[in-house]
């Protein structure tokens, strides 16, 4: 007889909204019956996407990070400036996603070496991301390269579907499909993954099992800022354009796509892959808004309120209903 842990239970329930969602669509709006709607949905929630990826680990290490938007508008800044001066975009890039792994890798340095709490130091890298871009430029800046032409127009690949009409992929959206495999194994197939696992089922225990605490809430902060960064590569992409109030509330999104993924808010359970069946809930609910058109898009925050409050409250009745004794048994990972 099959068994089942209570804790997939969250994740079950994310699959199956998924799928009745998508299937919903699919049945009401004749436009979502391509694969042009879903290579849109993956592209439009890329850079969202390749945030909650990165906020997945954090929060499965029992952390938070509120400084992913941020981190996202200074990219695109330094990309755009670097670009505008004369740097070629590749070059920029890496500069962009530099900044942007120094910049995690310090918030974790802090969090860890002075035992700060992670809501507060990175609202404080909130803040200062978003001042840093506006020093860097106070008006949107245009990218115009014919390197990014190319990556925007050429580099990304053809998907031809018998009864389905060919549909090009890409770039952005490729980018987002290469780091969700890419976190995938490093959550189930690394010793990184197994330790941020532990640290958010119980500290203490992981401390005395010899886990490198420092080190990996720096590496796990320093890949949330290079998850960031990369979504600041993907919006100004997307965009032609370096913008440094962009990303005002991506932090909150990325966040309510890892709950609605089934990854514990205490930390200590949860997946990659949850967290992308997340981003796709949200990204339904907002394509379904824009289909239907009779609905004004702040009905999108209020579904996605929603859910995310439904399954807040199923993660306390799964915690209060579980056995007191925790420990590093509930590192639970797919």
């Amino acid at each position: 007889m099959l068994s089942w842990d209570r804790r997939d239970l969250p994740l079950m329930v994310t699959a199956v909204l998924l799928i009745a969602l998508y299937a919903g669509v699919l049945v009401c709006y004749d436009a979502a019956r391509s694969l042009r709607f879903l290579v849109d949905l993956i592209k439009g929630n890329a850079a969202m996407g390749l945030c909650a990826v990165g906020m997945t680990f954090v929060i499965l290490s029992g952390g938070i990070d509120l400084s992913v938007g941020s981190v996202v508008a200074l990219t695109t800044v330094l990309v755009g400036t670097l670009v505008a001066g004369g740097c070629h975009p590749l070059l920029a890039f890496c500069v962009g996603l530099a900044v942007s792994v120094a910049f995690g890798a310090m918030t974790g340095h802090l969090i860890h070496r002075f035992s700060l709490p992670p809501f507060l130091v990175t609202l404080a890298g909130m803040f200062f991301a978003r001042g840093a871009a506006f020093l860097v430029s106070m008006q949107p800046i245009g990218i115009d390269h014919p390197a990014l032409d190319w990556i925007v127009d050429e580099l990304g690949f053809a998907v031809a579907i018998p009864g389905l009409d060919r549909t090009w992929v890409p770039a952005t959206a490729l980018l987002f499909l290469i780091v969700l495999v890419l976190g995938v194994i490093l959550g189930r197939s690394t010793s990184f993954g197994r330790n941020v696992l532990a640290i958010g089922g119980d500290r203490q225990a992981a401390l005395l099992m010899g886990v490198p605490l420092g080190a990996t809430t720096v590496c796990l902060y320093a890949l949330c800022g290079l998850c960031a960064g990369l979504g600041g590569v993907t919006t100004a992409l997307i965009d032609s354009a370096g913008k440094p109030n962009i990303g005002a509330g991506l932090e909150l999104e990325a966040i309510a796509s890892v709950v609605i993924g089934g990854t514990l808010l205490t930390g200590g359970a949860g997946s990659v892959v949850g967290t992308v069946m997340g981003v796709m809930i949200t990204g339904i609910v907002r394509a379904v808004i824009n289909l239907d058109g009779r609905l004004p898009s702040p009905w999108h925050h209020i579904s996605i309120g929603l859910l995310l409050l439904v399954f807040i409250v199923m993660q306390q009745v799964l915690i209060r209903s579980a056995p007191a004794a925790r420990g590093v048994e509930y590192g639970h990972h797919r």
